[in-house]
């Protein structure tokens, strides 16, 4: 008795401390809505179908008595969606959008006909989420290709409202030995999200926490070709990020698909594409002292420092 007691306390201690992780952990989407008919009728029993290039296979599902239907734990990506009846054409919607936390809601209206029918539409408005109340950005793949940004992820933090860079929030910004959540991150500039330091912000990877403990900042530098989407909420914040003061930044890896993908990828940099550092005033170190008897002047250029970042990779996917 006394051994099923400690492990069932075991369990309890386990449980409890990984519960908050999983509770934390968005990297998918949903899609939720309601069948009708012309009328306006719902549509009860209807057959949905999802189908996805990052899906691994279709997802299905019959709506209920009130022509409602919801789909969860969907990776984020573009989607068609149908849906059937007996006695109704089949309707057809392609190019829905499914942004990580996001659960847009997306009704669909059958006509009378064959089954065998196939109604597609097109030129539909965008389907918007009005689920939720947190104010989020979401980067999608095609935006992160599209913008110019650093080798880190945390240098789209800026593209979101509310955010920005923060020069004195990076290694000038304090002192080593100091308070955590006073000193610097150890970058070049820091990232301030609704006015709270970077050390109030939370950084995850694939639903893990990667921020510095004192600075703040993630010490995650996954390359952006790694990266499916990076989504960073600004307010209304949900309570699974109590730990979050500022924001909350997501960064959603890339998934297999149906078919078998790769690439090869690479960066190049030196300092041949940098200026020279501009000159600046200072006194002669070796100064001869004027007839008004005040020291010498000089112009001093700095030396430029010489680098060279050599980076590549590639990715692999599949089933």
């Amino acid at each position: 008795m006394r051994q099923r007691s400690i492990h069932l306390l075991i369990a309890v201690m386990v449980l409890s401390v990984s519960l908050p992780w999983l509770a934390a952990q968005e990297t998918t989407g949903g899609l939720q809505g309601t069948v009708k008919d012309s009328t306006g009728a719902v549509v009860s029993n209807a057959h949905v179908v999802v189908k996805g290039s990052t899906l691994g296979g279709d997802k299905s599902l019959n709506t209920d008595q009130t022509g409602y239907y919801r789909f969860a734990n969907l990776p984020p990506g573009t989607y068609s969606i149908e849906a059937s009846a007996k006695g109704f054409k089949t309707v057809k919607r392609a190019g829905v959008t499914i942004g990580v936390g996001h659960l847009p809601t997306l009704d669909l209206s059958l006509e009378i006909g064959a089954a065998s029918e196939v109604v597609e539409v097109t030129g539909a408005a965008p389907i918007v989420d009005v689920t939720t109340n947190t104010n989020q950005t979401n980067l999608t793949t095609d935006v992160i290709q599209d913008t110019p940004h650093g080798y880190s992820f945390q240098s789209m933090i800026q593209y979101a409202p509310m955010a920005r860079a923060e020069p004195l929030g990076g290694s000038a910004g304090g002192t080593g030995g100091a308070l955590p959540g006073s000193s610097g991150n150890g970058y070049g500039a820091g990232f301030m999200v609704g006015g709270a330091a970077d050390s109030e912000s939370s950084y995850l990877v694939e639903g893990q926490d990667t921020g510095d403990v004192s600075g703040g900042a993630s010490r995650a530098q996954v390359p952006f070709d790694f990266i499916q989407e990076v989504q960073i909420k600004t307010s209304g914040i949900e309570a699974a990020y109590g730990g979050a003061l500022g924001g909350v930044i997501n960064v959603v890896m890339r998934k297999g698909s149906n078919a078998y993908h790769g690439s090869f990828f690479g960066s190049y940099e030196s300092d041949a594409m940098d200026g020279s550092p501009n000159g600046v005033l200072r006194y002669d170190p070796t100064p001869t002292t004027n007839i008004q008897g005040e020291a010498d002047v000089q112009t001093y250029i700095p030396k430029k420092d010489h680098y060279r970042y050599v980076q590549p990779g590639f990715t692999i996917g599949g089933p």
